[in-house]
């Protein structure tokens, strides 16, 4: 653990929280500081918590979607306090249930069904919540301006980027013609819990939570794992819709992969050179297909 520092962020914490609860925290500990978040461990009454500080506006919206999440009956790690700038959930390192996620579980297919389990209320409580239209969408991000800036972090495939300007105002018909739902968008083993008993498992950690697809979110869910793991997560996920809704999603997800197979590797492009100053191993590829021509076929077949 690290030492104590700013004693400003703990009053600020502090003061925050006596606007929802008589208690305060007690023994702070920092794990974490960056960016203006700012992590600790301490205690909450007589509960062992994790407390998350955002001093910066826009980093709140964490605190907005445990709220959104609440209100619709989705499964979160238990809050204790959530004021304008703070969060207090449980501390599941101490938890007697619970455990934090862990690399194996990836390769796990038990771990892999609850996670689907998961998932599925997630996407199903969520493709109603009225918060949608006020939630971020990653797609959004592709603009004109956006794919004029592309044009110039990757002259390469300039004739990709003109084709997509060209056809503009279709691309952004197709983008949003697919039904939304809630979005997790930040799928890893470093953000999910799992329970003792390998019955549950749920993300924590919501900041980049928005709106999007069904497919592209089950995509980034199951990219990291193994293919048994994978297996299991589709198989679970699709045996639960079909038991709520008697058909499957075949049709629908068929047009979400197509949009998602061009305009995925766009906005990961965008993300890439706009937010690193080196590329990430990660982009190696759709800077690849961008290059090549590949993913200016699948752009035409979508557009045209």
């Amino acid at each position: 653990m690290q030492s104590i520092p700013c004693p400003n962020i703990i009053e600020n914490i502090n003061q925050d929280l006596r606007g929802v609860s008589p208690k305060q925290i007690q023994n702070f500990q920092l794990i974490r500081a960056k960016s203006g978040v700012y992590v600790y461990k301490g205690t909450y009454g007589c509960a062992p918590v994790v407390v998350k500080y955002f001093e910066n506006e826009g980093d709140r919206r964490e605190i907005l979607n445990y709220r959104i999440l609440a209100r619709h009956g989705i499964p979160t790690i238990k809050t204790l306090a959530l004021a304008e700038t703070t969060l207090v959930m449980e501390d599941i390192s101490v938890s007697e249930d619970w455990r934090l996620g862990i690399a194996e579980d990836l390769e796990d297919t038990t771990v892999a069904k609850c996670l689907a389990k998961w998932y599925f209320t997630f996407h199903e409580n969520g493709c109603a919540a009225p918060e949608l239209d006020t939630l971020y969408f990653e797609f959004d991000s592709i603009t004109e301006d956006n794919l004029k800036v592309l044009t110039t972090k990757l002259p390469e495939a300039t004739e990709l980027f003109h084709f997509l300007l060209t056809h503009y105002e279709k691309m952004r018909e197709i983008i949003y013609k697919p039904s939304f739902t809630l979005s997790y968008n930040d799928f890893y083993w470093t953000n999910f819990v799992v329970r003792k008993d390998k019955t549950a498992a749920m993300m924590f950690d919501y900041n980049l939570m928005g709106k999007g697809y069904r497919f592209s979110d089950i995509r980034n869910a199951c990219w990291p794992m193994s293919d048994d793991a994978k297996a299991a997560f589709s198989c679970e996920y699709n045996r639960l819709y079909v038991g709520k809704h008697k058909h499957t999603r075949a049709e629908a997800e068929k047009l979400e992969a197509r949009i998602d197979d061009v305009m995925g590797p766009i906005f990961s492009l965008f993300t890439a050179l706009t937010q690193h100053e080196n590329l990430p191993n990660w982009a190696i590829e759709y800077k690849n297909d961008a290059i090549s021509g590949s993913l200016l076929s699948k752009a035409k077949q979508l557009l045209h």
